[in-house]
């Protein structure tokens, strides 16, 4: 719900920074002397260009987490064709494709190395230090 708050929060500042913009450029064409209406403008057009960058930023995360995520789970989809074991069986220790990232499947662990481009990998058979380990999400 904060999230939901924190985004409708940014679309009223930007309607808001709209507005002011507007306002003030009118109010500079019809005092052009007047240079505080000048002044004005530009600072809510930076104000503008600022809110409007954050939000490019945040939906640019998105978007990447969001082909992180499914090339992951391609991944995994790879990993239980080709070790012939279940989803309920795998277990990784990053949500993202990374050199060095763990995979469990079943009792044995791996260490998982990709080539340059992430199309293929290798799985390197290792021993934890610490077997007690704690499942945040099955999913």
């Amino acid at each position: 719900m904060n999230m939901v708050l924190c985004q409708n929060f940014k679309y009223v500042l930007i309607f808001a920074a709209l507005v002011i913009l507007l306002l003030a450029v009118s109010q500079y064409l019809r005092h052009s002397m007047d240079t505080k209406y000048r002044d004005l403008s530009i600072i809510a057009l930076l104000l503008l260009i600022l809110i409007c960058g954050t939000q490019y930023l945040s939906y640019s995360e998105r978007q990447n987490f969001a082909a992180d995520t499914s090339s992951l789970v391609g991944f995994l989809d790879a990993i239980i064709e080709n070790q012939k074991v279940e989803k309920q069986d795998i277990i990784v220790n990053s949500t993202r494709l990374s050199n060095g990232m763990i995979i469990g499947i079943k009792s044995q662990y791996y260490e998982v190395h990709f080539n340059q481009d992430f199309s293929a990998y290798t799985l390197t058979p290792i021993n934890l230090v610490n077997n007690n380990i704690e499942l945040i999400d099955k999913e």
